[in-house]
């Protein structure tokens, strides 16, 4: 991270850190993936560079901003409407030519191969929303949806529930008085047939637990979609993130699974991987949840960076005080692996489930399979 010393600061105006302060969000406007360490590095750079020649300032910060070819192509227009108020407009699609590039920074000829032509729209770089500058960290596969959701309303079917409060018009418990009569009613009020009842089961009780690490980005997507299913199955779901720290996060996923959600709304999730405390988080704060009903899923490929004692004292508790615990891991299925990392080697003893899940068809292996039914503990 950049700091600025009183002295380098001394030089700045109060008008221009401001200015570039703003410049990152007006940015994001257009396209571009600029944030708070791009801006602390611009502003560090104004301390070097001389303030009355603004071509200077332009490859500066053209150098920090940009990052791909489109960006470096459009950057000095963008800077020029920014900075210098000249009423530089795009009002139609064109493809900028290098004699633009060469009128506008005042370069010679030899200097036009470095900037590659570009289409833009009215300032925007072609192919881009200004929502594309926002980085997502979770969004659901739409194109799976329906098929993840039909088959996770199967496995809830499949999954062992509580007693619930309600009685359900058959079985061999009690007599049915009212199913009774109104049977009779059809048959002259003769009660040759006794209808019985017994409890309706509850709801099944389902903790998603997600592990969102460097590592589990290419199987992001899918393991979004799943847990967006849960939200739309019978069965109360509660979920669950975690790379260094645990976050509950059903409410969020229910509502932008699929529409995406971003960096900013996961806070105090960072890189790395430690399952073993996320999992004691899970039984120290929400001892609730987990019940002799509950069954606990975890997505994870099982990379700890944590102690192995934490992960062996956290999966040996889990597994005591619930139903059923599976893991669901993406990289069972390729050719070669085995679960012999320190974090997996700690947790196989206390599975009741272990298979790769990465997309449609390995859910619907795992469903029918029946590795998430259990029986009653």
């Amino acid at each position: 991270m950049e700091r600025l010393t009183a002295a380098e600061m001394n030089r700045l105006t109060g008008d221009i850190v401001r200015q570039v302060k703003d410049f990152a969000p007006w940015l994001r406007q257009h396209g571009f993936r600029a944030g708070v360490p791009e801006t602390l590095i611009a502003i560090s750079a104004l301390a070097e560079l001389d303030l009355t020649r603004m071509e200077e300032v332009c490859s500066a910060f053209r150098s920090i901003y940009s990052r791909t070819p489109a960006e470096w192509g459009i950057f000095p227009s963008l800077f020029e409407r920014y900075f210098g108020d000249r009423g530089v407009q795009l009002q139609e699609k064109r493809r900028l030519q290098p004699d633009d590039w060469a009128d506008r920074e005042g370069g010679s000829g030899g200097d036009q191969a470095e900037h590659p032509p570009v289409d833009t729209v009215q300032g925007f770089l072609a192919g881009y929303h200004p929502n594309d500058g926002e980085r997502y960290a979770l969004r659901a596969d739409e194109q799976v949806l329906k098929d993840v959701v039909q088959l996770t309303r199967l496995a809830v079917r499949t999954m062992d529930a509580p007693r619930g409060r309600k009685w359900r018009p058959r079985g061999r418990e009690k007599l049915d008085l009212r199913q009774t009569m109104r049977h009779a009613m059809r048959h002259a009020g003769e009660p040759f047939v006794l209808k019985m009842r017994r409890h309706r089961p509850d709801k099944p009780r389902v903790v998603l637990v997600m592990d969102i690490s460097g590592s589990m980005k290419p199987y992001a997507p899918f393991v979004t979609s799943l847990a967006w299913s849960f939200t739309r199955a019978r069965a109360r779901t509660q979920i669950f993130l975690f790379s260094t720290r645990l976050l509950r996060v059903t409410s969020l996923i229910a509502r932008k699974g699929v529409a995406g959600i971003t960096h900013a709304e996961l806070p105090g999730l960072r890189g790395g991987t430690r399952i073993g405390s996320a999992l004691e988080q899970l039984l120290r704060r929400y001892p609730g949840l987990l019940q002799r009903h509950t069954c606990v899923l975890i997505v994870s490929d099982g990379f700890d960076a944590g102690h192995p004692e934490q992960m062996h004292t956290s999966m040996r508790d889990l597994a005591a005080r619930v139903g059923r615990v599976v893991w669901l891991n993406p990289l069972l299925g390729e050719p070669g692996y085995e679960p012999t990392s320190v974090g997996m080697s700690m947790a196989l003893p206390y599975l009741d489930a272990f298979v790769d899940v990465h997309d449609v068809r390995t859910w619907k292996k795992a469903v029918l399979s029946g590795a998430l039914q259990s029986a009653a503990p």
